[in-house]
C-alpha cells in the first residue's frame, strides 16, 4: 500500500485508486451454508452498481469472488484493498463462484469516481499557514459511492478515502469512510470545496463536522501539533 501511494504521488501528484462498482461482504458460516460454499474465504457480492466495471464484466449479486488478479481473496476488506491498489485501465481476471460453479471473469478496473485527493502541501505552505487535510484523501460523494458504502441518501459532503496514520487529522479521530459535512461552520458539498476551505488558513485549529456510522460528530484538527 505504501509503495502504491508513493508511486501514485510521484507519477500523478495524487493517489489514484481502482474501482469496481460492487458492494461486498464477508462470508460467515451461515452464509457459506446458504450458498453451499465449502469455505468462508472470499467476498460475497451483495449488489452491482449499473454502468460500472463490475456491471460491464457481468458480475452478479450472489457471486463469490475467490481470486482477484491471481491472488486469493480472504475477505471483503482484502478485496477492496486489492482493487484500490490496481491501476485504473488494467484488465484483471476474477475467479468467481456462481451457483456452485467456478468461472473466470475479465474486469477492467476504472478510477474511483470523483477521486480528488488533497495533496500534502505541508512543505509548500507559506509560513504560519496550515492545512487540516494534510495526509487526508477526499472524493466527491456521488450516488454510486453512497450505494457502495450504504450511506443514507440525505448525507452530503466530501468522502474521506484515506487518512495518514501520522497526520494530525488521524490523531483528531478522522477516519476513512467518514463524510466531511462542514468545515469551520461552512457546509461542504464536494471534495474541491473541502480542500479549498482548509488550504492556507491562518488558524491552526479547524473544526470539522463529520458523519460516520452512528450519526454526525465534531472533530477538531489542531495543526499546531503537526510534527
Amino acid at each position: 500500500l505504501a509503495r502504491m501511494v508513493m508511486e501514485g504521488l510521484v507519477k500523478d501528484g495524487r493517489v489514484v485508486r481502482g474501482f469496481m462498482g460492487v458492494s461486498v461482504q464477508d462470508i460467515t458460516p451461515a452464509i457459506a451454508r446458504e450458498f453451499d460454499l465449502k469455505e468462508t474465504s472470499g467476498a460475497l457480492v451483495g449488489g452491482v452498481n449499473p454502468k460500472t466495471p463490475a456491471d460491464k464484466a457481468g458480475l452478479r449479486a450472489g457471486d463469490v469472488i475467490t481470486e482477484f488478479n491471481g491472488k486469493p481473496i480472504r475477505d471483503s476488506r482484502h478485496l477492496k484493498l486489492q482493487v484500490a491498489q490496481t491501476r485504473p485501465g488494467a484488465t484483471v481476471p476474477l475467479t468467481v463462484v456462481r451457483d456452485g460453479k467456478t468461472k473466470t471473469i475479465q474486469l477492467t478496473v476504472k478510477e474511483l469516481p470523483g477521486a480528488e485527493l488533497a495533496a500534502n502541501k505541508r512543505g509548500d505552505n507559506s509560513e504560519g499557514s496550515s492545512d487540516a487535510l494534510d495526509g487526508v484523501g477526499v472524493s466527491d460523494l456521488d450516488t454510486v459511492a453512497k450505494k457502495q458504502l450504504g450511506l443514507p441518501e440525505d448525507v452530503k459532503g466530501a468522502l474521506v478515502t484515506h487518512v495518514d496514520p501520522d497526520s494530525t487529522a488521524f490523531e483528531a479521530g478522522l477516519r476513512e469512510g467518514d463524510v466531511i459535512q462542514e468545515i469551520n461552520r461552512k457546509p461542504v458539498k464536494s471534495a474541491e470545496e473541502a480542500v479549498a476551505l482548509t488550504e492556507n488558513v491562518k488558524d491552526k485549529r479547524t473544526r470539522l463536522r463529520v458523519w460516520s456510522k452512528g450519526g454526525s460528530r465534531y472533530v477538531v484538527v489542531d495543526e499546531s501539533k503537526a510534527g
